[in-house]
């Protein structure tokens, strides 16, 4: 595909380019509007699974759609992963409770893990390799893009039209980028016999959904309850299977090998650490800027774009240092600023300065730009060019599975200890509540931002707001815990050494 004429090979990459900006930009719109998406519908229980399932079917797929798109040909897998994305995000948009926008939420992701890969997969196809680096840099822009513009769709539309249209958006613009691939993509497919490691990927999907359950369901029905721990043993059971299942097979899901390379090994652990930490309390952030601080959804959305910018602006400082003085000062010194930011929050309350969450959030994005980008640079040097894609879908897998498990556990926290207060507070004022009200509270509606406390008595909405604060202030504790996790993780194990020695001879 590298003969194109200049003029389709615009036309395919400005479709790539807007394919790339609403798998973007639908993050940052979600985020903005999940406060007034739970206030409507109801059911926080499930506010993380809405973040959770959507990462978890993205991060499954990614491997799965590198393989296909060897397999049947770019354009055919580029095109149903764009349409699955694009039917997941109507069937969000028609979404009634919060159980059916997790379930669609889900499908919607199943079509953003094959969108980014297989973008990426064309543009190395159809530009020559001295043009390949800057054609890069053009996609990475789409991301800080969608973090500039992306709070103010969401907060905007969730403030003057309505939520659904947050996923809504996306239909025209998907058709538009599916005809045009149609039309102007040609390629000739590979014959050949490519192995895909169905069984390792059914095994390992179970698994984790079984994991990621038992801290769903332990917040929401008790520990005393027996279906989260029979999930969770039943989770545990088939990683051991899944990984007696990848020692046995030609070509695995995930090549288990890597992980004795200690490069390799410690940067996915640190990764591993850092998602689980700071992913999943970025995802909370805008309800505790709307539902704490009590601004709007547009504020509650903007609170995420410092924190890209930072990593945008430091991915560049990781490039350079890591050249100069090896990989361990960006790593050591990213999670360092990842753990203040996270430590930073703890310090938050509803008399806390919306400027303050700004600031702390693009200290955040700068040790995520100086960490994750040097995690990057060094698992790809440290194989050998045949190795260097698995290698590299092993960091981005890391991270994004620590990021979907932290999301669901602090979900869980949050609500477990929201609805531990709020139970604990209809016992002691049953006399005092009316029917409705008491409906509302133990249905947790609109106690995530101002339009919905206002429906309840001001005493009542200002004992609610505080049992928020501190179920937030629980999960940003754990948001804590697991990012210093990380930076001891990086500081034990990470080798000291330039770039060049830790690389692996061509």
């Amino acid at each position: 595909m590298n003969q194109l004429n200049p003029t389709r090979r615009n036309i395919i990459t400005g479709a790539l380019m807007a394919a790339t900006f609403i798998a973007a930009v639908e993050v940052t719109i979600v985020n903005a509007a999940m406060p007034t998406v739970v206030g409507a519908l109801g059911g926080i229980s499930l506010y993380s699974w809405v973040f959770s399932a959507f990462m978890l079917a993205n991060t499954l797929t990614v491997p799965l759609y590198g393989k296909l798109a060897d397999l049947y040909g770019r354009k055919k897998v580029f095109i149903t992963a764009v349409l699955l994305f694009v039917a997941g995000s109507a069937l969000c948009g028609f979404a009634q409770s919060m159980g059916q926008l997790v379930f669609f939420r889900a499908i919607q992701g199943m079509g953003a893990g094959g969108v980014l890969p297989v973008t990426l997969t064309i543009v190395g196809d159809i530009f020559p390799f001295e043009l390949r680096a800057r054609a890069q840099g053009w996609f990475s822009s789409m991301w800080g893009l969608a973090a500039i513009v992306g709070p103010f769709i969401g907060g905007w539309t969730v403030e003057y039209l309505s939520w659904h249209w947050i996923f809504w958006f996306n239909l025209p613009l998907g058709i538009l980028i599916v005809l045009t691939i149609a039309i102007f993509l040609k390629e000739r497919t590979h014959e050949g016999e490519k192995s895909i490691d169905y069984g390792g990927a059914l095994l390992f999907s179970l698994a984790v959904l079984g994991i990621l359950t038992f801290t769903q369901l332990i917040g929401s029905e008790g520990a005393g309850h027996p279906l989260p721990w029979a999930l969770l043993v039943g989770g545990a059971m088939l990683l051991i299977f899944f990984y007696r299942w990848e020692r046995r097979v030609k070509a695995p899901f995930i090549p288990l090998a890597l992980f004795r390379n200690r490069i390799i090994a410690s940067s996915n652990l640190s990764a591993f650490l850092t998602g689980m930490g700071m992913f999943g309390a970025i995802n909370f952030v805008p309800l505790f800027v709307q539902g704490i601080l009590g601004e709007s959804p547009t504020l509650a959305g903007l609170a995420i774009t410092p924190q890209v910018l930072g990593w945008s602006t430091c991915s560049v400082v990781a490039g350079r240092w890591l050249l100069k003085q090896g990989y361990r000062p960006p790593i050591v010194t990213g999670t360092v600023l990842i753990s203040l930011a996270a430590l930073s929050f703890l310090l938050m309350g509803p008399h806390t300065p919306y400027v303050l969450v700004l600031v702390s959030m693009f200290v955040l994005g700068c040790g995520l730009g100086l960490s994750m980008t040097t995690y990057i640079v060094a698992v790809q040097n440290a194989v050998s060019g045949n190795e260097r894609g698995s290698a590299t879908s092993s960091q981005m897998f890391s991270r994004s599975m620590g990021g979907a498990c932290g999301v669901t556990l602090m979900g869980a926290i949050m609500s477990f200890r929201l609805k531990d207060e709020i139970t604990a507070y209809i016992t002691a004022h049953k006399d005092e509540l009316s029917a409705k009200t008491i409906h509302q509270l133990e249905q947790a509606q609109g106690v995530t931002n101002p339009e919905g406390l206002a429906t309840l008595p001001e005493a009542v909405a200002q004992q609610v707001s505080s049992f928020l604060a501190q179920s937030l202030d629980t999960a940003f504790l754990t948001a804590a815990l697991f990012s210093i996790a990380a930076l001891v993780a990086a500081w034990l194990l990470v080798p000291k050494g330039s770039a060049a020695s830790l690389s692996a001879k061509e």
